[in-house]
């Protein structure tokens, strides 16, 4: 396993340059958004630290997928796999290579975020509001984080199944959110059935769930068929597609 020759690999590229230049220009953006604006709007003129990172989430749920995706899928796009795996016998290592990379990017961009929302906030709060609230920094590790680590695993779950950037991204960006919105849907109409139907594969509230240490045998349902199942069925096909 080489996780460093796929970081460069990638990393080295423009498209990833101009990708990571404007990941960067969005996390300040919303962190500014939320941190610095937030004392302008909240009653008590203070700035919350976990409503700046829950601000950030918006731009970190696109975020993750394309570089999860793109980093796992991308040379089967491009059909550049196949040199890669000339180069580099044993698919299953150049796989898991892969997955370590693109989860050290993730975790960069994610420390990142935090740091920034941490700076927005004390700014926001000290500066030109009535405080900085930084209590909840500890329940902020227990909610947001693993909601961030699901989607990061959906996402990676999804590119190594699918092995295309396009299909994969569709999937990975769109379906949490047609989950989420199925689940506000089933809320007001008050149907049981179909409730339980969009918990068994809603990740995020199951991450929540687990997260804040509340879940159930039941929470673990949309990990085993939303990231477990698509990973074993990817890494089969992953170890066995024709390249070419």
């Amino acid at each position: 396993m080489r996780p460093d020759i796929d970081l460069r690999s990638y990393l080295d590229t423009r498209g990833a340059t101009i990708l990571l230049t404007l990941s960067v220009l969005a996390l300040l953006a919303f962190a500014a958004l939320g941190g610095l604006i937030q004392p302008a709007v909240m009653p008590q003129g203070t700035a919350d630290v976990e409503f700046t990172v829950i601000v950030l989430g918006l731009p970190l749920s696109l975020i993750i997928p394309v570089f999860a995706v793109m980093m796992t899928a991308g040379e089967w796009s491009d059909r550049s796999i196949q040199n890669t795996f000339l180069q580099r016998p044993g698919r299953l290592g150049v796989l898991v290579s892969k997955v370590i990379a693109a989860t050290a990017v993730v975790a960069v961009l994610v420390a990142l975020a935090i740091g920034l929302a941490a700076a927005a906030t004390w700014i926001g709060g000290e500066l030109m509001g009535e405080g900085a609230v930084f209590s909840s920094f500890e329940s902020l590790l227990t909610t947001q984080l693993p909601i961030l680590a699901a989607t990061l695993l959906f996402s990676l779950a999804m590119g190594i199944l699918l092995q295309s950037t396009v299909i994969s991204l569709v999937i990975a960006i769109g379906l949490p959110f047609v989950i989420s919105t199925a689940g506000v849907l089933t809320m007001t109409f008050g149907s049981e059935l179909i409730s339980d139907i969009v918990r068994a594969v809603d990740l995020s509230a199951a991450a929540d769930a687990l997260g804040a240490g509340t879940a159930g045998a039941f929470e673990l349902l949309p990990l085993a068929l939303l990231v477990l199942l698509p990973a074993a069925l990817g890494v089969r096909r992953w170890s066995q597609r024709e390249v070419g």
